[in-house]
């Protein structure tokens, strides 16, 4: 027990420092240094540098020039993290409209102001392989799904892309599910949208970028009859 409270207040230490500014590759020391500098056993130390190893904070290298750094960035590994605990904590449909509805209008409206031609040549790619593949609902879903990331890239925002990489894993399930003939019609549904929502990025309109993309996940949470690209448009769930 005095080991385990000895490593906590260890990994409290150097958490609380690396918030203080230390920085990716930093040099934190040997084992052995830091079980000097900490004034606690190795066995300590080690037990700490899991810990802090397991959170992303630390990397740990073995041999005769191991020591423990101050780990590089994953926005990958933040957002499997993330998207874990949602799963675990039971986060429902409702609970993940709502999170898609307070960020994607504001990725839509930022991405209207900073897409390059790359990010929208890419937006465009991804709208025309989805209508290739409405009449198959997986690699339709993963396709839309990438667009909607796609639009967050463009934001150039990284805590809201990494938001939405956290999200990815949890959506997709209802449209995949869906029989053939619902599939078609819903994906239909979803490339005018899509179009619209890219339409407003590519004349740069923020406005209309966010008002778009809120009403294509307004169609998706409740099938309600909205005007979209200057036509009305239904969804159906």
């Amino acid at each position: 027990m005095r080991v385990l409270r000895a490593s906590e207040d260890v990994v409290a230490q150097i958490t609380a420092t690396f918030f203080d500014g230390l920085q990716p590759g930093d040099w934190l020391g040997t084992e052995a240094e830091l079980a000097e500098r900490f004034g606690v056993s190795r066995v300590t130390i080690r037990d700490a540098a899991r810990t802090l190893e397991a959170r992303g904070i630390v990397d740990v290298r073995v041999g005769a020039r191991g020591g423990i750094r101050v780990a590089d960035p994953d926005p990958s590994r933040l957002a499997q993290a993330l998207a874990v605990q949602l799963h675990l904590m039971g986060i429902t449909r409702d609970e993940l409209i709502e999170a898609q509805q307070a960020i994607e209008p504001a990725t839509a409206a930022l991405a209207a102001q900073r897409a390059t031609a790359e990010h929208m040549a890419t937006m465009r790619e991804l709208v025309e392989r989805c209508r290739a593949a409405m009449t198959t609902p997986e690699r339709f879903a993963e396709s839309a799904l990438d667009f909607h990331l796609a639009i967050a890239d463009a934001a150039g925002n990284r805590a809201l892309l990494a938001a939405l990489r956290a999200l990815r894993p949890l959506q997709g399930t209802e449209f995949r599910a869906a029989s053939p003939p619902t599939s078609r019609r819903l994906a239909q549904r979803i490339v005018t949208m899509h179009a619209a929502i890219l339409e407003a990025i590519e004349v740069h309109d923020p406005e209309l970028a966010a008002e778009r993309m809120r009403e294509h996940l307004t169609h998706m949470a409740m099938g309600r009859r909205l005007p979209i690209a200057g036509r009305e448009s239904r969804l159906l769930l």
